[in-house]
Protein backbone atom coordinates (compact mmCIF):
# COMPACT_ATOMS: atom_id res chain seq x y z
CA UNK A 1 0.00 0.00 0.00
CA UNK A 2 1.10 3.33 -0.69
CA UNK A 3 1.48 6.28 2.12
CA UNK A 4 -1.18 8.71 3.04
CA UNK A 5 0.00 11.92 2.74
CA UNK A 6 -1.87 14.65 4.03
CA UNK A 7 -1.42 18.34 3.71
CA UNK A 8 -2.16 20.40 6.66
CA UNK A 9 -2.72 24.37 5.58
CA UNK A 10 -1.34 26.69 8.13
CA UNK A 11 -4.25 29.11 7.70
CA UNK A 12 -6.77 26.75 8.99
CA UNK A 13 -7.00 25.33 12.30
CA UNK A 14 -8.61 22.06 13.46
CA UNK A 15 -11.06 24.63 15.65
CA UNK A 16 -11.59 27.07 12.59
CA UNK A 17 -15.17 27.54 11.46
CA UNK A 18 -14.80 28.16 7.51
CA UNK A 19 -17.89 29.53 4.81
CA UNK A 20 -18.41 27.85 1.25
CA UNK A 21 -19.27 30.88 -1.02
CA UNK A 22 -19.02 31.42 -5.60
CA UNK A 23 -17.90 34.18 -6.91
CA UNK A 24 -17.80 34.39 -10.44
CA UNK A 25 -14.29 35.56 -12.17
CA UNK A 26 -13.29 36.39 -15.71
CA UNK A 27 -12.02 32.94 -17.50
CA UNK A 28 -8.45 35.12 -17.58
CA UNK A 29 -8.43 36.11 -13.83
CA UNK A 30 -8.90 32.49 -12.76
CA UNK A 31 -6.00 31.09 -15.45
CA UNK A 32 -4.03 33.57 -13.53
CA UNK A 33 -5.34 32.21 -10.23
CA UNK A 34 -4.63 28.89 -11.03
CA UNK A 35 -1.21 29.80 -12.50
CA UNK A 36 0.16 31.53 -9.68
CA UNK A 37 -1.42 28.78 -6.97
CA UNK A 38 0.02 25.81 -9.13
CA UNK A 39 3.55 28.01 -8.69
CA UNK A 40 3.01 28.48 -4.90
CA UNK A 41 1.57 24.61 -4.13
CA UNK A 42 -1.83 26.06 -2.83
CA UNK A 43 -5.26 24.77 -3.25
CA UNK A 44 -7.78 27.69 -5.00
CA UNK A 45 -9.26 28.03 -1.58
CA UNK A 46 -6.24 28.90 0.34
CA UNK A 47 -5.25 31.48 -3.20
CA UNK A 48 -8.30 32.90 -2.56
CA UNK A 49 -8.19 33.11 1.25
CA UNK A 50 -4.36 34.52 0.62
CA UNK A 51 -5.74 36.98 -2.07
CA UNK A 52 -8.95 38.65 -0.08
CA UNK A 53 -6.60 38.23 3.57
CA UNK A 54 -4.17 40.48 1.67
CA UNK A 55 -6.26 43.07 0.29
CA UNK A 56 -8.44 43.68 3.36
CA UNK A 57 -5.37 44.23 5.14
CA UNK A 58 -3.92 46.68 2.72
CA UNK A 59 -7.48 48.39 2.59
CA UNK A 60 -7.57 48.56 6.24
CA UNK A 61 -6.34 52.13 7.47
CA UNK A 62 -2.80 51.60 9.66
CA UNK A 63 -2.76 52.65 13.25
CA UNK A 64 -1.31 56.00 12.59
CA UNK A 65 -3.83 56.92 9.74
CA UNK A 66 -6.76 55.61 11.93
CA UNK A 67 -5.86 57.60 14.74
CA UNK A 68 -5.37 61.24 12.52
CA UNK A 69 -8.56 60.39 10.92
CA UNK A 70 -9.99 60.24 14.83
CA UNK A 71 -8.09 63.26 15.94
CA UNK A 72 -9.25 65.06 13.24
CA UNK A 73 -12.93 64.64 13.78
CA UNK A 74 -12.43 65.95 17.23
CA UNK A 75 -10.60 68.85 16.20
CA UNK A 76 -10.47 69.91 12.63
CA UNK A 77 -7.64 71.96 11.53
CA UNK A 78 -8.74 75.58 11.07
CA UNK A 79 -8.69 77.48 7.88
CA UNK A 80 -5.87 79.74 8.79
CA UNK A 81 -3.82 76.36 9.17
CA UNK A 82 -4.56 75.09 6.20
CA UNK A 83 -3.14 77.98 4.02
CA UNK A 84 -0.17 78.27 5.50
CA UNK A 85 0.11 74.50 4.94
CA UNK A 86 -0.66 75.24 1.41
CA UNK A 87 1.66 78.14 1.40
CA UNK A 88 4.27 76.16 2.47
CA UNK A 89 3.58 73.78 0.11
CA UNK A 90 3.53 75.98 -3.12
CA UNK A 91 6.29 78.64 -2.21
CA UNK A 92 8.54 77.18 -4.46
CA UNK A 93 5.96 77.63 -7.42
CA UNK A 94 6.70 79.52 -10.54
CA UNK A 95 3.55 82.08 -10.92
CA UNK A 96 1.03 81.69 -13.31
CA UNK A 97 0.60 83.88 -15.83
Amino acid sequence: MGALILWVLPEYSAGMTVAKIAVSLPSETLRALDKTRRRKALTRSAAVAEAVRDWASAAAPDDADQRYAEAYLRKPERLVELASVAEAATAGWEPWE
